[in-house]
């Protein structure tokens, strides 16, 4: 799982993060929006980064963490393309 070099996430790490998610962005398949992750943090900092640590502690984390679904956007002008890299996947 872990090495002797490993920390725990500080506060101001998560909230670092916390403050850099767009808060207008669609949810996640738990409908949670970044609006509501924040205010959240907030409310319970010392848990939510005490969350992440574990998961980075024990190397684990949700399956809804890290299932998307994936959607692939034409670049523009690359239209008439049959050219693979035309397209820009995007994760929702």
């Amino acid at each position: 799982m872990g090495t002797a070099d490993d920390k725990d996430f500080t506060i101001e790490e998560i909230k670092n993060a916390v403050v850099n998610m767009a808060s207008k962005k669609a949810p996640g398949e738990d409908g949670i929006t970044g609006e509501i992750y924040k205010t959240t943090f907030e409310i319970f900092p010392s848990y939510i980064t005490a969350m992440y640590s574990e998961c980075l502690r024990r190397g684990v984390s949700p399956m809804r963490w890290k299932r998307a679904k994936l959607i692939t956007v034409t670049k523009p002008g690359k239209e008439n393309s049959e050219d693979i890299s035309k397209f820009r996947p995007i994760g929702l």
